[in-house]
């Protein structure tokens, strides 16, 4: 729901939900398809010891952890994609 709890999300707040997860997921499909155009990509190897593959490890782990601690630590449970977004995960009893 809209943070204000009275409306279901627009379309824009459900992007900017998973804008984090695009934006990685994206990223890490355009180096798989240049790894495979280039000819770099070898089944068995060990790819994710090249800078760019271990960027995008940690960026995926940093998005993550800050999902989890801001989860945490505020009294709505609200994750990092709930405050960009201004939405809210409600219980249904």
């Amino acid at each position: 729901m809209d943070v204000s709890e009275e409306r279901i999300p627009s379309l824009r707040q459900a992007f900017l939900r998973d804008v984090g997860y695009i934006a990685i997921n994206t990223s890490s499909l355009i180096y798989f398809i240049y790894l495979v155009v280039a000819h770099k990509y070898v089944t068995g190897t060990e790819q994710e010891n090249s800078l760019p593959g271990m960027v995008l490890a940690y960026a995926s782990l940093g998005w993550f952890l800050l999902e989890v601690i801001t989860m945490l630590t505020n009294s709505k449970r609200r994750a990092i994609h709930d405050l960009i977004a201004n939405t809210v995960v409600l219980k249904v009893a």
